[in-house]
């Protein structure tokens, strides 16, 4: 009797230890809202944003749209900076808003030829978080953008390496173990 409950106090020890010891990296939600600054001739629907990723990756095709005007316009050289404000997930190291600067190439003819493309310059950004839920990081990039005079086009990215390592929840170890420790008793005959 003693030996089987010595045996059983062990295994609720490695149980304890091997469970707490143990996480596996979680799918995360990730969404938000954007602005934008822009040069005149050109306008900004801010756009929202929420997605789940699977196997570490989401895309987004709703992080709001550039509209150029139909009017000449020199935008070489012009910047527009993205700024994009994360609500999920929170605890975000150093915030949770980021910004994503673009330098405009191109140029809109008064015959409304030609075009604008918005390339960032830091297109790919990485993010660490920290919250109740545990501590993930993830990898957020903003595709490039190109315009047709009197067009509008929708601002897409993707996250990509999204995880998180889920806090421990030593409870399920505890009840398990509790259990193995009461597989000894019943085999016992109440006399």
């Amino acid at each position: 009797m003693k030996r089987t409950f010595l045996s059983s106090m062990v295994m609720l020890a490695a149980i304890l230890v091997l469970g707490v010891g143990r996480a596996k990296a979680d799918e995360i939600t990730v969404g938000g809202t954007t602005a934008s600054n822009v040069p005149t001739g050109i306008t900004f629907t801010a756009g929202s944003f929420n997605g789940t990723t699977s196997l570490g990756y989401a895309g987004f095709s709703n992080l709001g749209s550039y509209t150029l005007s139909t009017s000449a316009g020199n935008y070489t050289n012009s910047v527009v900076d993205l700024t994009v404000t994360f609500t999920v997930p929170t605890g975000i190291n150093g915030g949770a808003s980021s910004i994503f600067v673009a330098n405009l190439f191109g140029n809109v003819n008064t015959n409304a030829q030609g075009g604008v493309t918005v390339v960032f310059s830091n297109p790919t950004q990485i993010f660490n978080f920290s919250n109740a839920s545990g501590t993930g990081s993830f990898s957020f990039t903003v595709n490039p953008v190109s315009l047709n005079p009197g067009g509008t086009t929708a601002v897409s990215g993707f996250v990509s390496g999204g995880s998180i390592i889920s806090a421990a929840e030593p409870s399920g170890a505890l009840l398990l173990g509790a259990g193995l420790l009461l597989v000894p008793f019943l085999g016992r005959k109440l006399v």
